[in-house]
């Protein structure tokens, strides 16, 4: 629980800032990291390319921050998450996942499964060998930026559909270290 109050804010969620920690960058998502392969294959391959695959992480639930396990770069983490959301679900658990390596160096946050969710990682390595699977899971700030913008209609579909207000509210909160 140290851990966990050292790095999140127990009484945040997005768009406010959900760290105490501020992290070089940040990746928010709207699939469930509980469920969504892709999101978990492409959330370890980002993390192993940036900081290395040497890392352990806690899982935490978000609801109500019990620990559910450790997380080791060299498992399955697909299986091992929905494993672990699966055992909450079966608790009548229905929340999301917080994720903590245990050096502070990344964290992933997630309220609910249907809201979204935060990736805050301490590297300013850009793996460019993978930019497109990161950008068809992710967005940053900087893509944000773009929409509010407004430049193209599919610009102004996104702002009106996700909320100005809250995509400012990102921009600000989470501007790049």
């Amino acid at each position: 629980m140290t851990l966990l109050k050292s790095v999140v804010r127990l009484d945040a969620n997005l768009p406010a800032r959900v760290f105490h920690k501020k992290f070089a960058r940040y990746f928010f998502f709207d699939n469930d990291i509980c469920t969504s392969e892709d999101l978990i294959s492409v959330t370890k391959l980002v993390i192993g390319e940036s900081l290395g695959y040497d890392l352990m992480a806690s899982v935490f639930a978000s609801s109500d921050f019990k620990y559910l396990g450790d997380l080791h770069m060299n498992e399955d983490w697909v299986a091992k998450i929905v494993s672990l959301s699966a055992e909450m679900n079966d608790s009548g658990d229905y929340g999301g996942l917080i994720i903590l390596e245990q050096k502070k160096q990344w964290a992933i946050f997630q309220k609910s499964p249907v809201e979204e969710g935060v990736l805050g990682i301490n590297s300013n390595k850009k793996p460019e060998a993978i930019n497109d699977l990161i950008y068809e899971n992710f967005v940053d700030c900087e893509k944000f930026k773009e929409w509010l913008e407004e430049r193209t209609s599919h610009d102004i579909e996104l702002v009106k559909s996700v909320g100005r207000d809250y995509l400012m509210s990102i921009v600000e909160n989470y501007r790049e270290a």
